[in-house]
């Protein structure tokens, strides 16, 4: 059975702080538990060809995961939310997909960002095909905010 639990994915962007903002939004009329998280993805550095340990890089990564996990946490404060902070290591739509099951989330808050030419020309995959990906995988009802 879902809870009234909405969950929250950030990079610590514009447009995560946004998202955040209509999450605490959404969870305060709703009366809803705010769930932010925030994924630790090292993977991006497979096949890059400098030395770098993984790591020192997921460290780095946690530790600037624990500042905007902060930062976005104080944007909910303003709202009138207090929210529960998650990080975890893995890639995004993974880690969304096992904070929602665990915490038997309602909703799914996501920023959409526009993506740049470098990144049409790279990616093939949509937001749109995540989103997809995340509805059927889980269920539950997907916001995206851009």
């Amino acid at each position: 059975m879902r809870e009234n639990t909405i969950v929250c994915g950030v990079t610590g962007s514009e447009v995560s702080e946004r998202a955040v903002r209509e999450a605490a939004f959404l969870a305060k009329e709703r009366g809803a538990r705010l769930i932010i998280t925030y994924a630790v993805d090292a993977s991006f550095l497979h096949g890059i060809t400098i030395e770098l340990r993984p790591e020192f890089a997921e460290h780095s990564l946690e530790q600037m995961g624990k500042h905007i996990l902060e930062r976005m946490a104080e944007l909910a404060r303003k709202e009138g939310v207090e929210p529960v902070c998650v990080m975890k290591k893995g890639r995004m739509l993974e880690v969304l997909k096992e904070v929602a099951m665990e915490n038997k989330g309602s909703l799914l808050v996501l920023g959409k960002e526009e993506p740049s030419f470098f990144h049409k020309v790279l990616f093939k995959d949509e937001v749109e095909d995540h989103v997809r990906e995340l509805r059927e995988r889980t269920g539950l009802e997907v916001m995206l905010v851009k």
